[in-house]
C-alpha cells in the first residue's frame, strides 16, 4: 500500500552542516525517499545495480558519481555491494566558495568517473579522515571546494559560461527551487531578478539551452512525477498540492509535458 506522502530523510544530525560518510556495505534494496535542506554527493568505487532519481534508472557502473540537488527523489537497488563515501552537506559551508556552490547548479545528475583516475578518491580519504579527526570546519569547507571543482571537470565542461552569466543562472535555479509551486511564468522570475524577459532566457539559454519557462515547467513536472510515482494520493490532489486552479488544468499541464495524462502515467509505473 502506498503511502499519501514521500518519505523524507535526515542523514544530518541537528547542528550539523557538512557530513563525511562511507557507503554501507549492504544491497538491501531501498525505498524512494528524499533529502531536505541538503546537498549530497556520492561517489562509488565498487558496486552494481540501479539507482533511481525521480523516473529515471541509472545503471550503476562504478567508478561514478551522482549529484543529488535539494529535495530530490531517489532510492537505490544493489545487486553488489558498494564501496565509496557520500558527502551531504547546506549551502551555508560554501559561504567562502562561491565558484563551488555555483557550479552545483550545472553539475551532472550522474558522472562517470575515468578508471585511470584515482585523485579524487585519494582527496575523498583525506576528506573523510578529516571530518572524523574533527579537524576545523574552515579545512573541511575547503576539502568540499577542492571535491566540488575537481567534479566538475571531470569530465571537461563542453563550454564554459561567462561567470556573470552563471551568477544570474544560479540565482534563477534556486529562485525556481524555492517558488515553483506558486511562481509558475517566466515573467513572475523576471520581475523577481529586475531583468527582461528577453534578458532571463538569454541567460538560460547560454546555460542550458533552453528557454526560462522550460526549466520552471520542468521543475515542475519533476515534482508531478514525484507524487504521482511515489505516493498514492488521488490525481486531484496531486493538482491542489501542486497549487493548480484545478485537476483539469494539472492534466492538461502534464500531458503537454509527457504526451500521457497523469493516470495514463501511473499505469506505465
Amino acid at each position: 500500500m502506498q503511502s499519501n506522502s514521500i518519505h523524507t530523510k535526515n542523514k544530518i544530525e541537528q547542528g550539523l552542516i557538512l557530513k563525511v560518510s562511507k557507503m554501507k556495505p549492504v544491497i538491501k534494496p531501498t525505498k524512494p525517499h528524499r533529502h531536505e535542506g541538503y546537498h549530497e554527493l556520492i561517489y562509488l568505487s565498487k558496486g552494481s545495480g540501479q539507482h533511481t532519481v525521480g523516473d529515471l534508472v541509472h545503471e550503476v557502473q562504478p567508478p561514478m558519481g551522482y549529484y543529488l540537488s535539494l529535495g530530490q527523489v531517489h532510492c537505490w537497488d544493489f545487486s553488489r555491494i558498494p564501496e565509496g563515501y557520500v558527502v551531504l552537506f547546506k549551502e551555508e559551508v560554501l559561504t567562502a566558495y562561491p565558484k563551488a556552490l555555483s557550479s552545483l547548479y550545472i553539475l551532472k545528475e550522474t558522472f562517470q568517473l575515468p578508471e585511470e583516475n584515482s585523485s579524487i578518491f585519494h582527496l575523498l580519504e583525506v576528506f573523510y579522515a578529516d571530518y572524523k579527526n574533527e579537524v576545523a570546519s574552515d579545512l573541511l569547507a575547503a576539502h568540499l571546494n577542492t571535491l566540488i571543482l575537481k567534479t566538475l571537470h571531470i569530465p571537461l565542461p563542453e563550454h564554459s559560461i561567462h561567470p556573470n552569466v552563471l551568477d544570474e543562472f544560479v540565482r534563477f535555479k534556486k529562485l525556481v527551487q524555492e517558488n515553483y509551486l506558486h511562481m509558475k511564468t517566466a515573467e513572475n522570475y523576471a520581475e523577481a531578478m529586475h531583468v527582461s524577459i528577453r534578458k532571463l532566457n538569454q541567460i538560460c539559454r547560454t546555460a542550458t539551452g533552453a528557454n526560462a519557462i522550460d526549466l520552471i515547467r520542468e521543475r515542475l513536472l519533476i515534482e508531478s512525477k514525484n507524487l504521482l510515482s511515489h505516493t498514492g494520493i488521488p490525481v486531484a490532489e496531486v493538482a491542489y498540492q501542486l497549487n493548480f486552479s484545478d485537476a483539469s488544468n494539472f492534466i492538461k499541464f502534464f500531458k503537454s509535458q509527457t504526451t500521457l495524462t497523469p493516470t495514463e502515467y501511473r499505469a506505465k509505473l
